[in-house]
């Protein structure tokens, strides 16, 4: 029924790998914030998110809509 977990050199590898580049992208954005930051043309999206707990109430509802509107043809059909 249940399979032994085993790990692998192919899986450690991409582990590593992934805590490399998170440890790297988080140490560019401590040190350079500018190099990572918003572009000029995202500013109208970032005045829609005011930090308010409501907004993020909002953009939650938005996206299980827009994800249910998505998966709604593959339901039906």
């Amino acid at each position: 029924m249940f399979s032994a977990v085993r790990w692998t050199a192919h899986g450690v590898l991409l582990d590593l790998l992934s805590t490399a580049l998170a440890v790297g992208i988080a140490g560019v954005a401590v040190t350079r914030p500018r190099l990572l930051a918003a572009p000029g043309w995202a500013l109208p999206l970032r005045r829609l998110q005011s930090g308010h707990v409501g907004d993020y109430v909002a953009w939650l509802l938005v996206g299980v809509t827009l994800l249910g509107a998505l998966a709604l043809p593959g339901v039906l059909g």
